[in-house]
């Protein structure tokens, strides 16, 4: 009975305790914010997703690693090309100097000429045979045609969208210059360019005359390669050995099949 009445009377002192006062207050919110927070556990950001979050994330990640490798593709291409064709001017001076010279020792051609347009500042080593290996590198004289000032139509290819992009900027009366193997340098006047397909070209290698036709796939801004052709003829104007070139190889010139 007396616990009884001293419990009681400590819960009625309990309910009079002064008030905690203003200043109290204040320090209990100040160090509120003191107080460490509790930090929720974090797995790997893939876990938390849910599975079609999962696969976008999955197909941006590809898309991003497939552009890396187109760039990284392209970079390496356009090094590659550069370099070939530092390889392609020195072993064209070789031969210029009576030197028989391959670009480098596995390529299965030689170079032959170099072909220039003046006017618009393009030129391009000239390579023989017209495989694939030799138009991936530069134009390509084709070995069934005459060289280029002799006798008959000398035709000379390559592809639109590199070696001879420039050829559609080429206009009728413009000069082009071609500097062959043996040292001479032989001048062209263009003409009209035209539209054939490819197995109605209406190119005669023997005719009379001495011409040169460039041609390339057409049209020049196509992704897939189509069966017409673009044609530029040139006729010989200047067959005379002109300019610093000097004629030291004298070895006959050659047809690669």
């Amino acid at each position: 009975m007396v616990s009884r009445l001293a419990a009681s009377r400590n819960e009625e002192a309990a309910e009079f305790e002064p008030l905690p006062t203003y200043l109290e207050l204040a320090m209990a919110a100040a160090t509120a914010h003191d107080r460490p927070k509790v930090r929720q556990r974090k797995g790997f950001f893939l876990w938390r997703l849910s599975p079609i979050e999962k696969a976008i994330a999955v197909g941006i990640a590809g898309l991003a690693l497939y552009g890396l490798a187109l760039i990284g593709d392209g970079f390496l291409l356009k090094v590659k090309a550069e370099l070939s064709q530092v390889l392609l001017k020195r072993a064209f001076a070789a031969e210029l100097r009576g030197e028989a010279t391959k670009p480098w020792p596995w390529a299965d051609f030689t170079t032959e000429a170099k072909v220039r347009a003046p006017r618009l500042g393009k030129e391009a080593i000239v390579l023989s045979g017209a495989s694939g290996e030799a138009l991936a590198f530069g134009p390509a004289w084709l070995a069934n045609t005459p060289q280029p000032g002799d006798e008959g139509t000398a035709v000379i290819a390559a592809h639109r969208d590199t070696h001879f992009r420039w050829l559609q900027y080429i206009k009728p009366g413009d000069t082009i210059e071609v500097t062959r193997r043996d040292g001479k340098v032989l001048t062209f006047k263009a003409g009209e360019g035209r539209i054939a397909p490819w197995d109605a070209s209406g190119i005669d290698p023997a005719s009379n005359g001495r011409h040169l036709v460039l041609t390339t796939c057409w049209p020049f801004d196509a992704t897939e390669r189509g069966p017409l052709r673009y044609i530029l003829e040139a006729e010989l104007v200047d067959g005379q050995v002109t300019g610093s070139v000097q004629p030291v190889n004298t070895k006959p010139l050659y047809r690669i099949e």
